[in-house]
């Protein structure tokens, strides 16, 4: 029976790829910061330690030398500057430090779950070839996570058998904090306005099939983009709508308004000190605009490309699963 070793185990792709590692018949030990609220998210079978990205002796102490595979799943996700600092120790300093005990203690292989925007900003189609410009990114999370790739090259260039994976926008179960917010905006008829930008949205259970399969048959070094259909946040939040019999939102906000609405938050956050209903770097992906092609996923890994109405669906049932809809 192969043992992987899990970060971000808790998080929404993370409890996906426990799924699919447990169907897969791995044993998995999961590094976790608080091990209580793990436990009432993760089913008994799952052996938590305690691991902290920003405590290197906590991975050297709780990462098991007979692992078959450590997945990178954690990631600070914050879209806010003021906890750039925290983000760049936990997305880049704790990356090394984990590539650093991996290496020392001879895995077989690493996952590293990186994300598209990696990649920057590109005006035609990004692949797994297009150049990574995220690190010359003024938004945290976009830089740090293309930092963070860099050191897995770097491991990789060092002897690490590592593979890199780059889920686009991710949908479906156990979202708690992503797109789900606006769907419940949708839902509670309290959403202000529709961002102006687009995504390609990938399902939460494919990307984690995914990054199994990426253990199994992907290369070492390469990247694989987990994607999915493409749609504007104004078709997404339709068809969200739609499904909650609801009335389709409004035209979506113009772009020069979202951002000054947020550099305006922004102003008042200095002041008062709390973060704002809407920072900068939010604003910023609002107004993203991209497409991806990820056919070499689909034929290295065998990955899926989910129908959007699926994964909304997925989400949607979850929410109310979880009460936080009406019936």
């Amino acid at each position: 029976m192969p043992k992987a070793f899990v970060t971000g185990a808790t998080g929404f792709v993370g409890r996906h790829l426990v799924d699919v590692l447990r169907e897969d018949g791995w044993t998995i030990v999961a590094g976790v910061r608080d091990r209580a609220r793990a436990a009432t998210l993760l089913d008994k079978d799952i052996i938590l330690v305690e691991a902290d990205l920003m405590n290197p002796a906590s991975l050297a102490a709780s990462l098991p030398a007979d692992a078959d595979c450590v997945f990178h799943v954690a990631a600070d996700v914050s879209s806010w500057s003021k906890e750039a600092d925290r983000q760049y120790r936990t997305n880049v300093e704790g990356t090394a430090a984990l590539l650093q005990t991996t290496l020392d203690k001879q895995i077989k292989r690493m996952v590293h779950v990186s994300s598209i925007v990696a990649y920057g900003e590109h005006e035609g189609t990004i692949d797994d070839h297009t150049p990574r410009l995220g690190a010359k990114s003024w938004v945290s999370y976009i830089s740090t996570k293309s930092y963070a790739e860099r050191k897995v090259k770097e491991a990789v260039d060092r002897g690490l058998d590592a593979v890199i994976v780059n889920p686009t926008d991710i949908v479906g179960r156990y979202d708690d904090q992503n797109w789900v917010r606006m769907i419940k905006m949708v839902a509670d008829d309290s959403l202000p306005a529709v961002p102006p930008g687009n995504g390609n949205f990938a399902n939460g259970r494919a990307v984690a099939e995914g990054i199994l399969s990426a253990y199994k048959h992907g290369k070492t070094g390469q990247n694989y983009i987990l994607g999915g259909p493409y749609a504007t946040f104004h078709e997404f939040l339709s068809l969200a709508a739609e499904k909650l019999g609801k009335p389709a939102p409004k035209k979506p906000i113009s772009p020069t308004l979202l951002k000054l609405y947020a550099a305006i938050l922004e102003l008042v956050s200095k002041i008062t000190g709390k973060r704002p209903a809407l920072t900068k770097e939010e604003a910023y992906f609002g107004c993203q605009n991209y497409r991806v092609n990820f056919d070499r996923a689909i034929s290295d890994l065998g990955y899926r490309n989910v129908p959007l109405e699926q994964s909304i669906d997925e989400a949607i049932d979850y929410l109310h699963e979880q009460g936080d809809l009406k019936p």
